[in-house]
């Protein structure tokens, strides 16, 4: 695509989407186009901050900038307590649900406070200990191998810096981050609506 077909292609995104592609889908944006985005932005009358978001999903980051990133996330209030004392991590819920001929296994991502990411890997293995083994093969394969991952998820909800779940967050995330670092409101929306 030359940049008139990239210009024109930005020109013709709603505000909306323009948005949501620059803070969570513009990685590969070929460096000339940031200009044409720039202008774009300043015509709509767009939050600049949004450039931003867009260039940091191109960008590496070296471990101490990640850190900072998700330092910002760990501050915020617990979206399921709403309490702040403890610093925020992420975890992963497994479940395993099974139905005689049918398996169904999900992984959750979930951002919160180590009292609610305990809680919520708890309630996972005891939904997996009853629900999950009622298939087989399935079911009975994946079930102890799933409250094997939640004991193990677990074990990382309550570490003094940030644990993998939440570093693939931010990794995941950081368009939208960098976007709205300076907006705690917009933070908590984001991590709120991660837990789904």
């Amino acid at each position: 695509m030359d940049l008139e077909d990239i210009r024109k292609h930005y020109e013709r995104m709603s505000d909306s989407q323009l948005i949501l592609v620059l803070t969570t889908n513009a990685r590969g944006i070929r460096p000339e186009v940031f200009e044409i985005i720039e202008k774009e932005l300043k015509k709509r009358r767009l939050n600049p901050n949004l450039l931003d978001g867009a260039l940091a999903q191109n960008k590496e980051y070296s471990l101490e900038e990640i850190e900072s990133y998700s330092e910002l996330l760990r501050e915020l209030p617990c979206p399921i307590c709403k309490r702040k004392e403890l610093k925020l991590n992420g975890t992963i819920r497994y479940t395993v649900t099974s139905f005689i001929v049918f398996t169904s296994a999900s992984a959750e991502p979930i951002i919160a406070c180590p009292n609610c990411l305990d809680k919520k890997n708890n309630n996972a293995m005891i939904f997996t200990v009853f629900l999950g083994w009622w298939s087989i093969p399935w079911g009975f394969l994946k079930t102890p191998l799933y409250i094997y991952r939640n004991y193990k998820a677990k074990k990382e909800n309550r570490l003094k810096e940030s644990n993998n779940a939440l570093i693939a967050f931010v990794l995941e995330h950081i368009g939208e981050i960098e976007t709205y670092k300076q907006d705690e409101k917009m933070l908590s929306y984001i991590i709120e609506n991660y837990e789904l």
